[in-house]
């Protein structure tokens, strides 16, 4: 139960900032464009590392080292006074592609603001499709599904409604199911009559399923009358030698044997005369009064 309020909790949080990026729009910090496309583009945690970065990229960088662009490539060194280093960014202006020397995009997939510094100055409006990570985008959960053959499957919304319908239907299947205790067996045979002849509507030309039909199916191969495997050789293990008898128990087996007569103490107990407990006592009397015989001759 515990468990399964941890992931309605789960669920419940995800629905929340799903519409929070949907109906809410974050607030700008500086007047670049690619901002406020950003903002539209990514989900609010993924948008303030964009925004760190767009903040940064006017705060404090300035051009460190320029190369002349040859063949459409340029190289801008950018002074970056934070770090104190300063970073290569070579640009490709037949494509508006642009790769940094410190490799920011490839780490978290957000481009960095030396980027955005030199497409601040370059007056690029929209981000090339290459910096648009699907993961960090408000529309993650709308790419294509694709099943195990490779086939193309529904959207996501396709999908969730179908999923949600198909709960729908073996909730009131086991409802169904909970109230046949109680009915006359002529409405459960209408009932199982009523899902054969619905299953065979849907796939007229599908075999009787069976237990061993469902195995197979399920294995991918079929029965062998010829056993193989043969039962493996007795073990021993820890408890399955003879069982040692508690003290309790012993006690209880030494009460119920009959007494009988020792000649030691001339009483009836469950000792004799050679398991007597007090022996080391006799033996010892014997000696004292042998000795003191032995004084007396003396």
């Amino acid at each position: 139960m515990r468990f399964q309020s941890a992931i309605d909790v789960q669920r419940h949080t995800q629905k929340q900032l799903d519409r929070d990026a949907d109906c809410t729009l974050p607030q700008l910090s500086t007047s670049l464009k690619l901002e406020a496309l950003a903002s539209k583009l990514y989900t609010h945690t993924a948008f303030a590392d964009f925004q760190l970065e767009a903040t940064a990229s006017i705060c404090s960088l300035s051009v460190g080292v320029f190369t002349p662009p040859a063949n459409g490539i340029e190289v801008i060194g950018i002074a970056d006074a934070r770090m104190q280093k300063t970073y290569q960014v070579v640009c490709n202006y037949t494509t508006n592609d642009a790769e940094c020397s410190c490799k920011l995009f490839n780490r978290k997939g957000i481009i960095c603001r030396h980027i955005i510094w030199v497409y601040a100055g370059k007056q690029v409006e929209t981000l090339p499709d290459k910096y648009i990570v699907m993961r960090w985008t408000k529309n993650s959960h709308k790419i294509p599904l694709y099943g195990l053959h490779g086939e193309l499957m529904d959207d996501f919304d396709a999908t969730y409604l179908r999923k949600l319908e198909m709960c729908k239907l073996w909730l009131e299947f086991y409802a169904t199911i909970s109230l046949l205790k109680n009915v006359p067996n002529n409405q459960i045979t209408y009932l199982a009559d009523t899902l054969k002849q619905f299953r065979v509507k849907l796939n007229p030309q599908a075999e009787s399923m069976t237990k061993e039909r469902d195995l197979q199916m399920l294995l991918g191969c079929n029965f062998s009358n010829e056993v193989r495997i043969l039962p493996p050789h007795q073990a021993k293990n820890k408890g399955s030698g003879k069982r040692m008898i508690s003290k309790k128990q012993q006690c209880i087996a030494k009460a119920e044997k009959p007494k009988t007569l020792c000649h030691n103490c001339k009483q009836m107990a469950h000792h004799d005369k050679r398991n007597y407990p007090n022996a080391f006592l006799l033996d010892a009397n014997n000696k004292g009064s042998s000795d003191e015989d032995d004084v007396d001759d003396g």
